[in-house]
């Protein structure tokens, strides 16, 4: 069998259980190293290793934006708690946790909980799917990445469901901004992954990143590279798209109503689908856990060398998200949509006609025979 986390959970919690069961009855034994049981507590072991994994990389995530928008604007920043302002982030969460939530009197019950809930558990449900090395996942899945793009896209449903239930006209207007920026920016950054589907021959992101061996996609795929990213950050809601939320005019948007843990699940949220775009980035363009043959081969054969490197290259990518949020000015709601359906999308079919022209005229061999420059 592979070697994968799922794998490893699954192999731990079997070698505990049969040591418990080697000192019970054994009626008791029986049950306790039941196959069923050692599956079942083998994927919760999983989930929690992806759930904690995947939470302390959110919490550093955030302390990474804010020590670099402090370096960007030429101050300190206000993070003191704990080393190098560390534990900031676990003291804004104890904050959050012991505050009530209120829900508006005219508010819908259902939408108002369930919206910002189904929004965090969709988001987390994508550490589940994107392939951080070899052998990460048992198997292959050979939809991954039309599966990842599918559940990424509910985001648009539950910020409206949350917004409507919330009873309040900045509520609905955000989640209106919401629905129709990213329904605007869905289409070129799909046409995007076309590119990089017609070049590579596959949905599955492990195969996408063993096609990049030899050369990176964000060399012949610029253009696919400029929209994807483009469209992603209007995913995110991160600025120069952060319209839903403009605090100017609509308070807070969507959340506007939402306080304690609500509000904490949707900021974490947020955060989780930047760490995902990010991986996304790095997945299709930027040859995921590999790196270029003139790396020496001790910097790429030590144990866990290829999470290391693929998180060095999501911390690179999402460090240019921060820098393009302190240089760039919001911009208005007209002119978001206009570039989004007026220059996004010619950009993006211009980028599968690009794409589908390096297949044609057999390019690929060309940068197959050249040294991995990480191209």
């Amino acid at each position: 069998m592979t070697v994968s986390l799922y794998s490893v959970a699954h192999d731990l919690v079997a070698l505990v259980l049969t040591a418990i069961g080697s000192v019970l009855p054994a009626p008791l034994s029986r049950w306790i190293t039941n196959a069923g049981l050692i599956t079942a507590l083998g994927v919760i072991v999983f989930a929690a290793i992806l759930l904690i994994a995947s939470m302390l990389n959110t919490i550093v995530l955030i302390w990474f934006e804010r020590k670099l928008l402090g370096r960007f604007m030429d101050r300190r920043g206000a993070m003191h708690v704990g080393f190098a302002g560390l534990l900031q982030n676990f003291a804004d969460g104890l904050k959050l946790m012991r505050k009530n939530t209120f829900r508006p009197e005219e508010a819908d019950g259902l939408g108002f909980y369930l919206g910002p809930t189904a929004y965090m558990v969709t988001s987390l449900i994508l550490f589940g799917i994107l392939p951080v090395s070899t052998g990460w996942n048992s198997g292959v899945l050979p939809l991954s990445l039309l599966l990842a793009l599918v559940v990424f896209s509910f985001a648009p449903l539950f910020i409206f469901i949350s917004a409507w239930s919330s009873n309040n006209k900045y509520s609905l207007m955000g989640g209106m901004r919401s629905a129709a920026q990213m329904i605007a920016y869905e289409v070129p950054l799909l046409l995007s992954v076309v590119a990089v589907v017609v070049v590579s021959g596959s949905f599955d992101l492990n195969t996408i990143v063993a096609q990049q061996q030899n050369y990176w996609y964000w060399g012949p795929l610029f253009l696919a590279l400029i929209v994807f990213v483009a469209a992603m950050l209007a995913e995110m809601e991160r600025i120069p798209f952060d319209l839903p939320e403009a605090e100017a005019e609509l308070v807070e948007g969507w959340n506007t109503e939402y306080g304690g843990m609500l509000f904490a699940f949707f900021m974490l949220s947020d955060y989780v689908r930047a760490l995902v775009g990010s991986f996304l980035v790095v997945l299709l363009f930027l040859g995921g856990w590999t790196m270029p043959g003139w790396v020496p081969s001790a910097a790429t054969s030590f144990p866990l060398a290829g999470i290391v490197w693929f998180m060095v290259k999501v911390y690179i990518v999402f460090a240019v998200f921060v820098w393009i949020r302190a240089a760039l000015p919001r911009v208005r709601t007209d002119q978001l949509l206009r570039v989004g359906w007026n220059r996004m999308i010619p950009l993006a079919l211009l980028s599968v006609v690009l794409a589908a022209g390096v297949v044609m005229v057999k390019c690929l061999p060309v940068f197959g025979c050249l040294p991995n420059l990480g191209i």
